[in-house]
């Protein structure tokens, strides 16, 4: 083909191409301002994050006060360190009292939370009561801790409880209209989320690939078989007991973690993704113990579901917790109706004078 046929077929593809920017723009735009994406997918991220950190909170309140409040001063050194400021350095010199109140005000905020009550106020609030607590002994966390706190700082832009919330129920009866702004702040708080769990995924599985440990296929055998993270020996002892399966274990973390974020642009490999990196947590919850953070992650994963596999999957739910539901109401109605006192019958007029 001569050369002049050449420039003709490049001006014709540019000419063909010139209004696709701004068919791209307004998509954009549009995706932005249409609708509130992910909104099934953050109302099981709020229950599911939300549940994890009532736990935390429960489980470790019977060492609370050693942990985070008057009596972790041998922490103060390493606090000094990492610089935190008001109002994150709130509980350092807080006495017993305060401490157990800040304590049980952000149980309370969590709970309302998980229950999606006043989320606009509350998501702030939390925020700052649990990164007070956390921010007084770091050492002892994971990545868990960190990451919620990041997670936190995002879901303030984002409307968590449109879905499956009081929060919802509450605005369906007084029918409250939804700001163009909101949206707007929603869309974007799910852009960080989705930036942030592409990015530590990412960045693990590029500082894995460069350990020998990993490359060789055998980094998986040792926290396993560790006193601290080697929580079911029998487990730890059949994961390991092949040395093609240590290896493949090894191998497909760290290839699921570095294909992550590229796996998103295409539906089938999303899905794929979603469930290897599922199995990933799982693995890491039940063979390492770290229920927590496999939970915190495991919960932001969930905005990459659509809203429709998720109605789907509490439609299945609904159907089979029924049986269950309708055994637990019988005595329940059965007690209402002994409480209940019963109904006196009208006395009959004697038509006799």
């Amino acid at each position: 083909m001569s050369t002049t046929g050449n420039d003709k077929s490049i001006r014709n593809w540019l000419r063909r191409q010139q209004n696709e920017p701004r068919r791209i723009l307004d998509h954009l735009v549009g995706w932005f301002i249409g609708n509130r994406h992910a909104d099934y997918g953050f109302a099981v991220m709020r229950i599911v994050s939300g549940i994890c950190l009532l736990k935390w909170l429960l489980v470790n309140i019977g060492a609370a006060a050693r942990l985070w409040g008057p009596g972790s001063f041998y922490w103060d050194g390493y606090r000094e360190i990492l610089g935190y400021t008001w109002p994150f350095n709130i509980l350092r010199d807080a006495g017993p009292g305060f401490f157990w109140l800040w304590y049980i005000i952000t149980i309370g905020l969590v709970v309302a939370f998980v229950l999606g009550w006043r989320t606009r106020f509350v998501t702030p609030l939390l925020f700052v009561f649990y990164t007070a607590i956390n921010a007084q002994n770091t050492p002892i966390s994971d990545g868990g801790n960190y990451f919620i706190r990041i997670m936190l700082i995002y879901l303030i832009f984002v409307d968590i409880s449109r879905r499956w919330s009081l929060d919802s129920r509450r605005r369906t009866r007084k029918q409250v209209p939804e700001r163009e702004t909101a949206t707007i702040l929603h869309n974007l708080g799910l852009c960080l989320v989705v930036a942030q769990l592409c990015l530590v995924y990412f960045e693990a599985g590029m500082y894995k690939v460069q350990g020998t440990l990993w490359q060789n296929g055998t980094a998986i055998y040792y926290p396993i078989n560790s006193e601290m993270y080697g929580v079911f020996p029998f487990l730890s002892d059949l994961l390991t007991a092949s040395t093609w399966l240590t290896v493949l274990a090894t191998y497909f973390t760290v290839v699921i973690q570095i294909a992550f974020p590229f796996m998103l642009f295409n539906r089938i490999t999303r899905r794929v993704a979603l469930i290897g990196i599922l199995l990933m947590h799982v693995s890491i919850a039940v063979v390492m113990g770290l229920t927590f953070f496999s939970g915190i992650m495991v919960s932001a994963d969930a905005v990459l579901v659509s809203s429709a596999t998720w109605v789907v999957i509490a439609g299945w739910l609904g159907r089979k917790c029924e049986p269950v539901l309708r055994r637990l109401r019988r005595p329940v109605r059965r007690a209402v109706k002994e409480v209940e006192p019963e109904p006196k019958k009208p006395e009959v007029v004697s038509s006799r004078s």
